[in-house]
């Protein structure tokens, strides 16, 4: 069982890079929300910060869809922080945002298979 040669892990790269750049640029506008610093209480505020947003961009017809790449690797989350110009504050989800189409839903249980009544 061999790993993935160099050029085949670059074209994988190439090709994932094009297709966030492709659905970068199709959106609205993209939202990054940030923390002042990293703790628990602060996070919570940033996940309150986006249901709120989710809930509120579902509300006026908008799609929005999670593009974390960017705050997944934490080496190079202080980069997109600085590039950004967000001094000390912490990056933590990135989300883009506009129309599109009503794509197909989550598969789910119902809920009396997961719930005790």
């Amino acid at each position: 069982m061999g790993g993935a040669t160099a050029s085949e892990t670059l074209l994988h790269r190439e090709r994932e890079n094009k297709k966030y750049r492709e659905e970068l640029e199709s959106s609205a506008g993209v939202i990054v929300l940030a923390a002042d610093r990293s703790d628990k209480w602060h996070w919570i505020a940033v996940g309150r910060a986006c249901q709120r947003f989710g809930l509120q961009a579902t509300a006026l017809g908008l799609k929005y869809s999670f593009v974390n790449q960017p705050v997944e690797v934490a080496a190079l989350r202080p980069q997109f922080a600085t590039r950004l110009g967000l001094g000390e504050r912490r990056p933590d989800i990135v989300m883009r945002f506009g129309t599109g189409p009503n794509l197909p839903k989550s598969l789910r249980r119902p809920p009396e298979l997961v719930m005790q009544f």
